[in-house]
């Protein structure tokens, strides 16, 4: 379904989460507003994106690879050239602190942020006040 609208009523489930899609939704915020909406009070919202590699020894290495080699390798291996779509979409999504704002402005609470894999992914998890 729409992210920006789901069909489902409040506090309907014990959790919600998106992988790797939340960077292609037009209105983030209000993505992330719909999936607390629909998740149960006291149950996380968990979203898993990749990111720009920030900070750290490694992060130029990290972003030559998100730039350069991973849009190669996978549409080499998807046989797609819409696949270049990809490091674009990356490099338009917002930094691990202002994400983690737009979901406090969502209204979550105790939100963690867990760098992953040097940065080229992060982990998100926001609770829905009790």
């Amino acid at each position: 379904g729409d992210g920006q609208d789901l069909p489902y009523e409040d506090n309907s489930f014990e959790g919600s989460c998106i992988s790797f899609g939340i960077r292609n939704v037009p209105d983030r915020s209000l993505c992330l507003s719909e999936m607390a909406r629909v998740t149960k009070p006291g149950r996380n919202v968990v979203v898993l994106e990749l990111t720009e590699p920030r900070g750290g020894l490694l992060s130029p290495f990290a972003r030559f690879y998100v730039r350069h080699i991973l849009p190669r390798i996978g549409g080499f291996l998807s046989g797609l050239k819409e696949y270049r779509y990809l490091q674009a979409s990356i490099a338009a999504f917002p930094s691990p602190e202002e994400f983690a704002i737009m979901m406090r402005d969502a209204g979550m609470v105790d939100i963690t942020v867990k760098r992953l894999t040097m940065g080229t992914a992060h982990l998100f998890v926001g609770k829905v006040p009790e």
